[in-house]
């Protein structure tokens, strides 16, 4: 049958005049293969959520000084504003320098197809913008500085093309540099005589730019509560949400937050420091202890591969309600202390 007859072998001339390419196909599928692979790798790698930095080592790093000195250096006082300076200034540079670098601008895989270290970077960057502003207004030094670091902040910082988004963070980030060099350079540090070296040093910052500055901090969380209730289908209060989260944007709503939280816990804890004078003459002292224990809380390891919301006591866990609990207290304890400055 002519079904199962053999084909007959091409000729000389017909294999010169119609050659076979089909050998390319298999080493462009492997490069493919491997590049995905790559991308994969690389993707998980850069999804890794930094450590936070202690602000009093990052006021150590700013001063040059070596981490074998961290006993000597915390025999310093540290000055008002120091402590918030240096923390934004780690914070950005953690954007510039974390694995992958900065990502909410990229336009080329990996980095194209990820979305929650980008949401994360938004809520950080949404963090420090707020911090640095409330800066300008409670320092007396520094404020030029200062000032063009709050203006690079506002620029447009999904930018891939000039100015890029890094170039307008490194220059906010050399500002405040400038800034806490000013402020370094207005007196010296004060040795501390008693055996509590740890004791924050007193602080002249007024209460009045902690209380607005905390009033911004306040609305950021209210937002992102009312979003991650919303990708529930549900509203802060525990009623149907007028408008819920789509599924496949749920991820991103929950890493903006843990992004928000991450940066609040370290500008908080600075806060604490600079602000201390302020905070201990309101008595709200263990109240700002317990807000840091609650934004520390709200950095658990998550150990899903993909943010759920599941329902009830069922089988998956809800991640948008855990983090809500966590902002929710946040904003109850940040009311509670902006009543009392």
């Amino acid at each position: 049958m002519a079904l199962f007859r053999k084909k007959a072998p091409l000729s000389r001339t017909e294999v010169l005049e119609t050659p076979q390419y089909g050998w390319i196909w298999k080493p462009l599928v492997a490069l493919v293969a491997i590049y995905l692979l790559i991308c994969i790798v690389l993707g998980i790698w850069w999804s890794w959520t930094p450590s936070p930095v202690d602000p009093r080592q990052a006021v150590a790093l700013q001063r040059g000084v070596p981490q074998s000195a961290g006993e000597r250096q915390s025999q310093v006082a540290i000055k008002p504003g120091e402590a918030l300076l240096a923390t934004n200034i780690e914070l950005l540079d953690t954007l510039l320098d974390k694995p992958g670098g900065y990502l909410r601008n990229d336009v080329m895989p990996p980095g194209l197809w990820l979305d929650n270290m980008p949401n994360w970077e938004a809520g950080v960057t949404q963090q420090v913008q707020d911090s640095v502003a409330s800066l300008g207004s409670a320092l007396e030094v520094g404020q030029a500085p200062l000032k063009a670091a709050d203006e690079a902040l506002a620029g447009d910082l999904d930018s891939w093309r000039w100015p890029e988004s890094e170039t307008l963070l490194r220059a906010a980030r050399n500002n405040l540099g400038e800034a806490f060099s000013a402020l370094e350079n207005s007196g010296a540090g004060t040795p501390v005589q008693d055996a509590a070296a740890s004791t924050p040093a007193p602080s002249t910052l007024g209460a009045d730019a902690l209380k607005a500055w905390l009033a911004q901090v306040q609305s950021q969380l209210e937002t992102q509560t009312q979003a991650l209730a919303a990708s529930v289908g549900r509203s802060p209060g525990g009623g149907q949400a007028v408008e819920s989260t789509p599924w496949f944007r749920i991820d991103n709503v929950f890493f903006k937050t843990r992004g928000t939280t991450w940066a609040l816990l370290q500008l908080v804890q600075a806060a604490r420091i600079d602000y201390a004078e302020a905070i201990e003459q309101a008595g709200q002292g263990e109240a700002f202890d317990q807000l840091i224990a609650e934004l520390k809380a709200s950095q658990a390891q998550v150990w899903s591969p993909v943010i759920l919301n599941g329902s009830g006591f069922g089988f998956f866990a809800n991640h948008s309600l855990m983090m809500a609990n966590y902002t929710v207290r946040a904003t109850q304890l940040i009311g509670q202390i902006r009543s009392a400055l």
